[in-house]
């Protein structure tokens, strides 16, 4: 097995535990918070090398157009591009 350790401020020597698995220390601080569910029975967990997000290239991209029509549909393909990797997401069954 691999054994990693992770320090956390606070606490004396015998607060020390080992978590069979994986721990994260995430801090959380957003609107409804206080209303989330603070564990989870039997989670699924999808873990993800690629960004759900849309980049802004605009700073380094220059585009030409003749049709303002045009600008939309390279926003729709930027759009169907995150609904694709949404959608393997959920086929996966996390």
């Amino acid at each position: 097995k691999m054994i990693g350790i992770k320090k956390v401020q606070g606490g004396g020597l015998r607060d020390s535990f080992l978590v069979d698995g994986v721990a994260f220390k995430k801090t959380f601080s957003y609107a409804g918070f206080e209303q989330q569910p603070k564990a989870f029975t039997n989670p699924k967990i999808l873990l993800l090398n690629i960004e759900l997000e849309l980049k802004s290239e605009r700073e380094n991209a220059e585009i030409r157009l003749d049709d303002p029509a045009q600008y939309q549909s390279i926003v729709d393909a930027e759009w169907n591009i995150i609904y694709e990797k949404l959608d393997h997401c959920v086929k996966s069954g996390a």
